[in-house]
């Protein structure tokens, strides 16, 4: 990319990471593109502590700061990003 800064943002109440949640079933009817995407974050997901949360707020935030923590560990490997 040539760029010396690369900044990977989240938000609360994401959709994405909301619908990633979501059961493979579910994902498998999205558009090839969208689920491919969807799967890739959900993959992130899967650790055992989203399961005893309780507070659906509490559980958006650690999902959106999971992802944004696993996308910046997945740029990172990129050799296309790093070189």
């Amino acid at each position: 990319l040539k760029v010396k800064v690369l900044l990977v943002l989240g938000h609360e109440l994401c959709g994405a990471v909301k619908a990633a949640m979501l059961p493979h079933e579910v994902l498998e009817k999205e558009p090839p593109q969208l689920e491919q995407a969807l799967k890739i974050i959900k993959a992130g997901l899967t650790q055992e502590r989203f399961d005893n949360m309780r507070d659906s707020r509490a559980l958006d935030r650690e999902s959106v700061t999971t992802n944004v923590k696993q996308q910046v560990e997945r740029l990172g490997r990129d050799k296309g990003i790093m070189d």
